[in-house]
């Protein structure tokens, strides 16, 4: 499964256009005057609530609360500032996002690797893109909602002009980035 999502940066929040295999699927939108970011993730066809994204207060690590649209939660919190690794318990799958030496993170379902996702170097007036490679089996809403959060944190205070360059994580990283991986696809 491909996963594209697309940042449209408005003068105060944000709007994502999201395509699962080219066909779009969902679309994003960040709530605007909140105190702490929130950004609710909308099936394209029905326009109801898939995912609320909503950011916790916090001292040290960021954490972010996922709510699923029957209220279930799931909390995403960085385990390790130095070496980018976040982590989400949702339906007793715990989630481990690895941050790797430039714009890749590889995710993980119970030690598994079940995805990946880069984020475009360079962008023009809008905000970030992201593409992300997935098992055919693995819930889209969830790691949408986990690649939301993480730019939210992450790439926040940046894209600001016209011309928008980033040349990603330069120094630490938990995991080497596994070029040999590959998504099962089941469904082709």
């Amino acid at each position: 499964m491909i996963i594209d999502i697309n940042q449209h940066k408005i003068s105060i929040g944000s709007h994502y256009d999201i395509f699962i295999d080219g066909e779009k699927k969902y679309y994003g939108k960040q709530k605007l005057f909140k105190l702490f970011a929130e950004v609710n993730l909308f099936a394209e066809t029905t326009n109801e609530q898939a995912f609320k994204v909503k950011k916790k207060f916090f001292l040290l690590y960021p954490t972010y609360v996922l709510t699923d649209s029957q209220g279930k939660e799931a909390i995403l919190e960085m385990k390790s500032y130095w070496k980018t690794h976040y982590q989400c318990t949702y339906q007793h799958k715990v989630y481990d996002i690895y941050a790797h030496r430039g714009r890749k993170c590889s995710v993980f379902i119970n030690g598994k690797q079940v995805a990946w996702w880069d984020k475009q170097a360079v962008s023009w007036f809008d905000g970030d893109n992201y593409q992300i490679i997935a098992d055919d089996d693995i819930n889209e809403q969830v790691l949408i909602a986990c690649c939301l959060a993480y730019d939210n944190y992450t790439y926040k205070s940046q894209d600001k002009g016209v011309f928008n360059y980033d040349l990603g994580n330069l120094v630490f990283q938990n995991r080497s980035f596994d070029k040999q991986w590959k998504p099962n696809n089941k469904n082709k």
